[in-house]
């Protein structure tokens, strides 16, 4: 009985690069965020706050992402056999950003932002009856980060910015238990566990430098630091009866159906390294190649508890979770059309950071190949809109027989992106 608990709690708090969202400013998502060196409009505030240094004016910038992921499982044998097919419900994700510069000084600039890091969920259709119900059906996480910066400008050609981030997040998984029946010598559906979490804060940093050489190209590096999150739920149990008096009161007596089970866990997000090089060929030109390091690595266990029920805490090795760091590379350009008017395109290309070990419903971690065009307009002299439509196509990717949790198969998944944002100049 203790291990059908186990799998809703492990499963809960599973992160990777699925839940990364880079897509915090339009003009940058319209060039496959590839912004580190370019850091032009203060979105920069994010991909590099050194680049707010440059701006040289007050600066809002606001909008957001509508993304729209879609994805199916293909099953594999032993569990749960080939032939099984499932998919995920339709969902909309809206990720807003909101970005205040104000240039204190012709060297010292101070921003604001607000914005998504991580986020997203997945949701399988026909959650009675989805082959994967034991290891999740319904997953979300919610974080919003505020980031107050200050940029220094030590010349024309060189910059330094950091800032603190103040996140809050919060948690909610749905999964059926399961319980081998001595009845019906089978394996029955017992009740439905839903966790909650309470809105959590934590703090981290960022930092970057940018660095312009001359007029034809920059160089930018920029760090985000891991943040590490203190977790408390509430975990509600709801029993679902057989019909057979005897089998249901025995689950009864055994899962603490009807209580609001206490749920402590902390987990640490990762940092991030990513450096950049911009070129402009011309006055209408410009192209930027970035590389990112996400250190996933220091992801390796999920230490959690239960205050009021010890007898149902994981051991060590039901803890352990099976994530690399991993490396993503960003293409982006942008070609000045007419005066004000920019036509923008970029890819990703995004690595895996799951081991195939944790490649699981609740997240079915994958590479990802990101194609991104955009339209950029200015609509007077202070204020301009952003555009952007990205395509996310996930590699397939199998657990290859690995899965901790017995659920054998092939992910596949894929995702619109639409962006827009409005920026005022004064």
């Amino acid at each position: 009985m203790k291990r059908a608990v186990l799998f809703f709690v492990i499963a809960v708090f599973l992160f990777s690069a699925g839940f990364d969202i880079s897509e915090h400013g339009t003009r940058a998502t319209a060039m496959g965020s590839a912004f580190i060196a370019r850091a032009s409009d203060p979105s920069a505030i994010f991909y590099n706050p050194a680049g707010i240094a440059f701006l040289g004016k007050k600066w809002f910038y606001v909008g957001g992402t509508l993304i729209a992921p879609k994805g199916s499982f293909e099953g594999a044998n032993p569990f749960p056999g080939e032939g099984v097919k499932e998919e995920l419900e339709p969902q909309y994700f809206p990720v807003p950003n909101v970005y205040i510069v104000y240039p204190a000084t012709d060297k010292l600039t101070m921003g604001l932002g607000v914005y998504s890091p991580f986020g997203l969920g997945t949701k399988w259709k026909d959650p009675e009856n989805f082959t994967g119900r034991y290891i999740s059906t319904d997953s979300s996480i919610t974080m919003f980060t505020i980031n107050p910066v200050v940029a220094y400008k030590f010349s024309d050609k060189i910059a330094f910015g950091a800032g603190f981030e103040y996140s809050f997040s919060k948690l909610h998984v749905v999964q059926y238990i399961p319980v081998y029946n001595p009845f019906t010598y089978s394996i029955t559906d017992v009740g439905t566990a839903s966790l909650d979490s309470d809105w959590k804060g934590s703090i981290s940093f960022n930092a970057g430098i940018l660095v312009k050489p001359s007029d034809k190209f920059s160089i930018g590096i920029s760090y985000r630091n891991s943040q590490k999150v203190s977790y408390t739920g509430i975990a509600d149990f709801s029993q679902i009866f057989t019909g057979n008096q005897i089998f249901d009161y025995m689950v009864n007596q055994l899962l603490p159906f009807g209580e609001d089970v206490k749920v402590n866990a902390s987990i640490k997000y990762p940092s991030y390294l990513g450096g950049g090089i911009a070129f402009y060929p011309s006055e209408k030109l410009s192209i930027e190649l970035d590389v990112g390091y996400t250190f996933w690595s220091m992801y390796d266990r999920l230490p959690i508890s239960f205050p009021d029920y010890p007898m149902l805490n994981p051991s060590d090795e039901e803890t352990k979770e099976y994530y690399h760091n991993n490396v993503t590379v960003r293409f982006g350009v942008e070609y000045m059309i007419t005066e004000g008017t920019y036509l923008r395109a970029g890819y990703v290309y995004d690595q895996e950071a799951a081991d195939a070990e944790s490649v699981t419903p609740q997240l079915p971690d994958t590479t990802r190949h990101l194609v991104s065009v955009g339209l950029g307009k200015s609509l007077n002299e202070n204020l301009y809109i952003d555009l952007s439509a990205i395509y996310l196509l996930g590699e397939d990717r199998s657990t290859e027989g690995k899965s901790k949790y017995g659920y054998e198969g092939t992910f596949k998944t894929n995702a619109f992106l639409f962006g827009v944002n409005f920026g005022y100049k004064f």
